[in-house]
């Protein structure tokens, strides 16, 4: 039986999305996209997701594409189509712990996985005291959710970082801090879990003037050689989470690699670029496995 697989995504125009539903299409497989934006819930349907009045088919495989916008709704998307009978390769709870960096670096310390110095704070009488127990002299300060860089920042100095966490606070419950680490190249380590198993890495270096090494704010790509310690941090970093097929990245340190964060939803235009590996290809064949095992 060949699997009827549907991604769950905003739109065909993103290279993911696009990618992923060619390689399925490739192998012979029927491959459609759900809009978030264009279905509504039937909780007493039998088929649940309903766009423009009509039921949507349930498919064997659902990969979802959750975004920063429309997480909650994607989450929540994803729920019922798992209930309805649709195997994923995500749980909506792994994918929620990956999209809540706090949570997500308590779960990768707790597995004991070097993790970076991370601070949380809700209220604006706990800055100070916040910012000395990371003990540097720049900061990171981060939104508690976001993707491709959105909701980061850098601040030089602690008056800054203050400052920086005295805003966010008026318009978010709880905000982010972590030391910022500079080195000579400014870059991470983007690693690619299929399956459970690393499967490809690259280097993303950061544009001119830029903190942030996200391709969508313009980081190049360069290939990566993916040693077995990397692998196996990379690997384990899934697990944590509760995630076969993620983005694990990686920063460089004095100390060694430490874990910056899992995504739960990862591009691949940078690794198809950088590597040029077929990862859509690799992506797709490893859900079928998984999807025909169960």
């Amino acid at each position: 039986m060949r699997p009827h697989i549907a991604v769950l995504s905003h739109s065909e125009g993103f290279y993911t999305t696009k990618r992923l539903m060619e390689e399925a299409r490739a192998k012979g497989l029927e491959a459609t996209r759900i809009d978030p934006t264009r279905v509504f819930i039937s909780v007493d349907a039998d088929a649940p997701v309903l766009e423009d009045g009509r039921p949507l088919p349930i498919p064997d495989i659902l990969i979802p594409r959750v975004g920063a916008t429309l997480t909650e709704w994607g989450l929540t998307l994803l729920r019922a189509m798992r209930g309805a009978g649709a195997w994923s390769p995500a749980t909506p709870a792994a994918m929620a712990l990956a999209q809540d960096k706090i949570g997500s670096s308590i779960a990768l310390r707790a597995a004991g996985l070097p993790v970076l110095p991370t601070v949380a704070v809700r209220e604006p009488a706990h800055i100070d005291h916040a910012l000395e127990e990371l003990d540097s002299s720049g900061f990171v300060i981060k939104r508690p959710r976001g993707t491709q860089g959105r909701g980061v920042m850098s601040a030089p100095d602690r008056t800054g970082a203050r400052a920086l966490l005295e805003g966010l606070l008026v318009e978010a419950s709880v905000t982010l801090a972590q030391p910022l680490i500079e080195l000579e190249s400014t870059r991470d380590l983007r690693v690619l879990v299929i399956g459970g198993r690393a499967y490809a890495a690259c280097w993303r270096n950061a544009a001119p003037g830029e903190f942030r090494s996200n391709v969508h704010l313009g980081g190049q790509t360069e290939p990566a050689e993916l040693d077995a310690s990397t692998a196996e941090l990379a690997e384990r970093s899934a697990s944590a989470i509760g995630l076969t097929t993620c983005g694990v990245d990686l920063i460089e340190t004095t100390e060694g690699l430490r874990v910056l964060e899992v995504n739960g939803s990862p591009g691949i235009e940078g690794l198809e670029t950088a590597t040029g590996q077929n990862v859509a290809g690799a992506m797709i064949s490893s859900m079928v496995v998984d999807w025909g095992s169960c």
